[in-house]
């Protein structure tokens, strides 16, 4: 995967990261729920970006019709 695309994915994931721990700051009004958020949002990013998740589904054959 190239560079551009890595750091496209990663920009683009923080907005889902930041909406996210909003809302949980709305509801809990505690930091605990928040730093779950980011470390789950966080894992998810390192699996895009690193390809993997990429990977196993191009390797996948669906048959269609």
């Amino acid at each position: 995967m190239q560079l551009a695309r890595r750091i496209g994915i990663g920009i683009v994931m923080i907005v889902p990261t930041f909406v996210g721990a909003g809302a949980l700051w709305a509801l809990f009004e505690s930091w605990i729920p928040i730093v779950i958020w980011v470390l789950i949002m966080a894992a998810l990013t390192g699996v895009f970006i690193s390809g993997k998740y990429i990977k196993s589904w191009e390797s996948r054959k669906f048959r269609l019709g």
